[in-house]
């Protein structure tokens, strides 16, 4: 309760305020639960003091008896200080403890926020205006993606002057969850692929006669392109959303900031690792994606085609796979080296949100493969101009 001097002329007392005047000062002193169940009477018994009609210089709002007071409540407050400021009269908030004083301060934050503006823009300043913040996002990412680059080719560079400061165990953690849990479905995906392309070349090429070069087809389509590139998207979408999310989980739980504070880098601990352990897992993975697709091939065309198996071995043999298996050989590290930095950098610039994590992994995963099938075409025009 408020302590009321007697000298002072008494107003009211009411369940939720005592109110009382000294000379042309106003004072209320709140008390009980100004929440947002209570916010109806309020300001029915604000309103009947008549505080507008008063002489008064100033209003002062007493914490008093005050127990709870929550955003509703506050709101209340503020919008009738308002009132009295828009009418001459100063007015002040005294005595409030801290936790009810941050609801008054959210209050404030929020009216001070700018209005957003009433006119309407037209289509092309909403266009110009779209296209700006889109030139300057990706200059930011731009920006960023830089920094990430430039700091990851001088870790490595220490790395490779200090080989002892390479993380051994983890690096063969990664192989391991990277490349040897992976086999299982990359063995049955490139079977599987090697299957449905021979029969759609059998039926087409069957009807020219052709059906013999079924297996020219799908073992130079394995070989060059399908066996090295749907590896690399399973590994982008099974490894890079993994390596996004770890590290994602990290930096949002300031697990990165600690490693820095305690002096440890954390490129060398969380992305060289990771690196290194994707270039060696996808060629691997390639090349037994390669086994897995040309087995795939002997299969239907030895079972389901009606093909001996020595003339597909015939067929195998003068294709010269040797030089469309080192076609798609060449652009498997490529492919590991845009997963593990699109991933990692991904991983690294999460948000101090809980949504950041997920929204991060999502465009890791996206922007590997979009990066994957551009790398990919990059060598296609290149190999298509040295006759490969």
């Amino acid at each position: 309760m408020v302590d009321v001097p007697e000298q002072l002329r008494m107003i009211c007392d009411t369940d939720f305020f005592r109110c009382w005047q000294d000379g042309e000062n106003l004072n209320i002193g709140l008390k009980r639960d100004w929440v947002l169940s209570e916010v109806g009477r309020l300001e029915q018994e604000l309103a009947q003091l008549n505080i507008s009609q008063r002489s008064l210089n100033s209003v002062a709002f007493f914490c008093g008896g005050l127990r709870n007071l929550d955003l509703s409540g506050a709101m209340l407050l503020y919008r009738t200080a308002e009132n009295l400021k828009a009418q001459g009269m100063a007015a002040d908030f005294s005595g409030f403890k801290a936790e009810h004083f941050k609801f008054i301060k959210q209050v404030l934050h929020i009216e001070s926020q700018p209005a957003l503006p009433t006119s309407g823009d037209s289509f092309y300043q909403r266009l110009v205006k779209k296209t700006e913040r889109l030139l300057l996002k990706l200059n930011n990412s731009f920006n960023q993606r830089l920094q990430f680059i430039s700091t990851l080719c001088a870790e490595s560079f220490a790395t490779l002057k200090q080989p002892s400061r390479l993380r051994w165990i983890a690096t063969t953690r990664h192989i391991e969850e990277a490349g040897v849990n992976a086999l299982p479905v990359v063995i049955m995906m490139a079977f599987l692929i090697a299957v449905v392309l021979a029969f759609q070349g059998q039926n087409q090429l069957s009807r020219f006669g052709a059906q013999i070069f079924t297996i020219d087809l799908v073992a130079i389509s394995v070989l060059r392109e399908m066996g090295v590139l749907l590896t690399a998207i399973m590994i982008a979408g099974r490894s890079g959303s993994a390596f996004a999310a770890e590290i994602g989980v990290m930096q949002l739980n300031e697990e990165v900031d600690a490693m820095t504070t305690m002096g440890i880098r954390p490129f060398e601990v969380l992305v060289i690792p990771r690196l290194l352990a994707l270039l060696i897992s996808v060629p691997l993975l390639s090349f037994i994606a390669d086994i897995a697709g040309l087995l795939g091939t002997l299969a239907v065309a030895t079972s389901l085609l009606d093909i001996p198996f020595n003339l597909v071995i015939e067929r195998f043999l003068s294709l010269q796979i040797s030089t469309h298996f080192l076609v798609g050989m060449i652009k498997a590290p490529f492919f590991a080296l845009v997963i593990a930095l699109t991933a990692c950098y991904r991983g690294f610039y999460v948000s101090k949100s809980a949504d950041a994590v997920g929204r991060n992994t999502t465009r890791a995963v996206v922007e590997s493969i979009f990066l994957i099938i551009m790398v990919d075409a990059v060598f296609s025009v290149i190999f298509a101009q040295l006759n490969w």
